[in-house]
């Protein structure tokens, strides 16, 4: 999803629903050297009569390049390098409906029945 789209989904909720937040977290993931930043991701959350929902648009750097170096060595591993672009980013959009205190299920399609 594009940015400009994002900003009209974001602008309809704000509208058209009640209780609406809007905020922006880091992207952590594991790593065999620790937790690296692979990006950020803006979270909506917002209540209409079905419920309350929250809306998460992930936004990743584009890969460019991937690079494996193996190691003829016994006992040792191989490796993968990748080289992110500093200006292009990749956007993943998922959907949360509450269904408990503090749980949260993804909506799919198959869910929907579709």
């Amino acid at each position: 999803m594009i940015d400009e789209k994002w900003q009209q989904l974001v602008e309809a909720a704000q509208k058209h629903f009640k209780n609406v937040f809007l905020t922006l977290e880091d992207l952590i993931m594991e790593s065999s050297d620790g937790p690296i930043k692979q990006g950020t991701q803006d979270v909506l959350v917002f209540e209409n009569p079905a419920g309350k929902f929250k809306l998460v648009r992930e936004n990743r750097p584009v890969v460019l390049e991937k690079k494996e170096l193996y190691s003829h060595r016994a006992g040792q591993t191989a490796q993968t390098q990748y080289k992110f672009s500093e200006t292009e980013f990749s956007h993943k959009l998922k959907v949360f409906k509450k269904i408990d205190f503090d749980e949260w299920e993804e909506v799919t399609l198959d869910k929907l029945g579709m």
